[in-house]
């Protein structure tokens, strides 16, 4: 298998306004995603950017490179928090000798989620 055809790439910030609505959309309103004394008293800094938000931007920033038609499939996984106001650096990797994905960084180089991914043409797709 083949290294991603994917350029590394940098979200712009995740804004609070952005998780809210995709709050309202989904009917998510738990206070770790939107009450910041709720969250700091969890032990969070902050409140938390929903985990299939941060998956749907991973995914958008990924088919905007590669064509809906080329992204059979993605094995996300989230590996930490993501906050308002993070921007998230999303690097092609291989995984192994035959899995090949991504790493996805905040702007503090913390690992935020990684992601397998399945591509057109790919042996069983």
């Amino acid at each position: 298998m083949t290294e991603l055809a994917f350029a590394e790439s940098t979200t712009r910030s995740i804004e609070r306004e952005a998780v809210a609505k995709y709050g309202d959309a989904v009917g998510d309103h738990n206070p770790v995603h939107f009450d910041l004394e709720f969250a700091k008293a969890s032990g969070l800094p902050d409140t938390v950017v929903h985990g299939p938000l941060t998956t749907a931007i991973i995914i958008d920033q990924l088919i905007a490179q590669l064509g809906v038609d080329n992204l059979v499939s993605l094995d996300v996984r989230l590996r930490g928090p993501v906050f308002p106001g993070d921007e998230l650096t999303i690097t092609p990797v291989m995984f192994g000798e035959t899995d090949r994905g991504v790493e996805v960084h905040n702007q503090s180089g913390d690992l935020t989620a990684t992601a397998i991914a399945i591509m057109a043409g790919d042996p069983d797709t």
